[in-house]
């Protein structure tokens, strides 16, 4: 017989019930959200979560290995569940092989076109195109000057989106050349602490748009995408970026979600109190009335008091 575990006494950010105190695994499932009333109502192991906050898991959607060193438990004890990691094969294969239970890995080892892989822009041939998910390198302005040529091609922009290619920026996006990312149609990943990026207008214009996080803190690289660019976005819209956004460039639309159905990987987190935050301090809206319907997020404006991790859940089990 399956287990039930039941999280109550909390704030859980739902796509199924803004606002729900309460949440039910059974096995790997999220099998119900809502208020402690019923919670109490239901059997299994119940964990009083002391008015902490239960989300997704994160989801770094570019661990990028070339010149940096990331360790895969740190990644898990900062509450990111899932990693898609760049890098020189050997590289990546060690990663995956240190990664601790908990951990979901998306390898794409560099050079590699036979199957799932990283390669240059300039590496691709609209000749002789890999027919498997390929995350394209975009280092330089001028890298992303052959992105966006490249797939100005009709046959060759098919193709990409439908063998699952990705982009992964790492030079800053120039205003002209966000109608053409969306226009493409190819999933978009980049670092919000690493450039100013034109976020509001890349979501407004339609980009697929997912982030690289922080390793120590998915929390910083929100608040880097919130309050830290002059075309900041709300936190609602950066929280997507860093969960389900990195899991539906995968075609994974229906994961990254707290919601009856989903997997049950969830982190609680200790906070200093929710909010309803966007970039704009002139509109700003700081409210947690219920009768709002917008789910509050944690304070991303002092990084002393970011959310602090207290646990974590992967497809239902502690880890």
């Amino acid at each position: 017989m399956t287990s039930r575990t039941v999280l109550h006494h909390g704030d859980v950010y739902s796509s199924a019930d803004p606002f729900a105190t309460a949440i039910a695994f059974e096995g790997d499932t999220v099998t119900w959200v809502g208020s402690d009333e019923a919670a109490a109502e239901l059997g299994g192991n119940q964990v009083d979560l002391a008015e902490d906050f239960v989300t997704p898991g994160f989801v770094s959607a570019g661990a990028d290995l070339r010149d940096a060193e990331v360790s895969p438990a740190e990644l898990l004890a900062a509450g990111i569940t899932t990693a898609h990691v760049v890098g020189e094969s050997t590289t990546v294969e060690n990663f995956a092989a240190a990664a601790p239970p908990g951990l979901d890995i998306v390898a794409y080892p560099l050079g590699r076109t036979d199957a799932t892989g990283a390669v240059g822009i300039a590496e691709l041939d609209p000749q002789h195109l890999p027919e498997h998910p390929q995350f394209a390198l975009v280092d330089s302005p001028e890298q992303l000057r052959t992105a966006l040529e490249l797939f100005q091609d009709p046959v060759v922009r098919t193709h990409a989106q439908r063998h699952g290619y990705r982009l992964l920026l790492g030079c800053p996006v120039p205003g002209a050349a966000v109608e053409k990312l969306a226009g493409h149609g190819i999933p978009v990943t980049l670092d919000p602490t690493r450039h100013e990026q034109p976020l509001g207008a890349m979501l407004s214009a339609g980009v697929q748009l997912s982030f690289a996080l922080d390793p120590a803190s998915p929390w910083r690289s929100l608040s880097a995408a919130v309050y830290g660019a002059a075309d900041g976005i709300s936190a609602r819209a950066a929280f997507n970026c860093a969960t389900r956004f990195g899991l539906r460039a995968l075609g994974r639309f229906e994961a990254g979600v707290l919601a009856p159905g989903a997997l049950a990987t969830a982190v609680r987190w200790e906070v200093d109190g929710l909010a309803v935050q966007v970039a704009d301090e002139r509109v700003a809206a700081w409210s947690t009335d219920p009768r709002s319907g917008t789910p509050g997020l944690p304070d991303l404006t002092d990084p002393e008091s970011l959310p602090r991790l207290r646990a974590v859940w992967v497809r239902g089990t502690e880890v």
